[in-house]
Formats: structure tokens, sequence, C-alpha cells
């Protein structure tokens, strides 16, 4: 290994460090804007075990996580636990597909929540008892109602 190789930024292309830091650093510790790697601290940490805004990784802790779990504000993932957790499983043991806290309603609705689903038919079906038409997409899952409530 060269001394030259080693001395600069770690970036795509490069050997990972032990510890990185800098803009977009690839180590097995790394702190920065967007860091790659085993534990990642910064703006768009992407890793096995991710903190920072937006963490995307194994274990994520963070204001928008994306990953197997997910702890945060905005969380995405197998097991979440936040406000706004959308997942299989909720960490406080609810099922993720109840979406109690995806709460809109509509003048069809009234007090009635809309619920998103795994699969096109079965938010065709919930539209078909709440009386709206068609079904939009919502990230991976389906929502009754051919618009979001809100946005007609």
């Amino acid at each position: 290994m060269s001394a030259s190789a080693d001395t600069g930024p770690a970036h795509c292309g490069s050997k990972p460090k032990r510890f990185a830091i800098g803009i977009a650093p690839l180590g097995t510790v790394s702190i920065g804007i967007v860091p790659m790697g085993v534990v990642c601290i910064g703006v768009v940490p992407m890793g096995v075990v991710s903190i920072g805004v937006v963490a995307m990784g194994v274990i994520n802790l963070s204001v928008v996580g994306m990953g197997l779990l997910a702890v945060g504000v905005n969380t995405m993932g197998i097991w979440t636990a936040g406000p706004v957790s959308m997942g299989l499983v909720q960490l406080d043991g609810s099922k993720s597909h109840d979406h109690q806290l995806h709460n809109h309603t509509t003048s069809a609705q009234k007090s009635e929540p809309s619920m998103a689903y795994p699969s096109r038919e079965q938010a065709e079906e919930e539209a078909k008892k709440i009386g709206c038409q068609g079904v939009h997409a919502m990230g991976d899952l389906w929502m009754p109602c051919e618009h979001h409530p809100g946005t007609d």
C-alpha cells in the first residue's frame, strides 16, 4: 500500500479507512457529509449503523431513517419507531398496516382513516367500502380513492 493512497479523502473506488472524516468519507467509522461505512454519523449516512439526517442502512437513528431497523421522525423499514413510522412492524408492537398515525379524512369518509395497503386489490376493496373511486400509490403501498385526501 502506498502512502499517497491512504492520505487522500476516502471515496468510491478508494480503499475504506478505519476512521474517515470529510465529504463522502468511506470507512469503518465515518463522520461527514454522505458518510458510507459500518458506523456512519452525518448528513446522509449509509451503512450498518447510521446516525444522521437521512440515514439508510441496517440500523438507523435519524430524522428520515430507511432500513431494516429505523428509529426517528420519518422512519421506513422492517422495524420502525417514531412519529410517522412506516414499516412491517412498529417497535411499539402495533402493525404498521393499521396506520393509526396515517389518518386522513374526506367528506366521504368523515372520521374513518384512509389506510395504506400492500396490494392494489386491498386498496380497491377499501375504496368500495368507504364510497370513493379508484386507488393511488403511496410509495410501495396503495391507498383507497383516486386522489390523496387534501390534494383534490
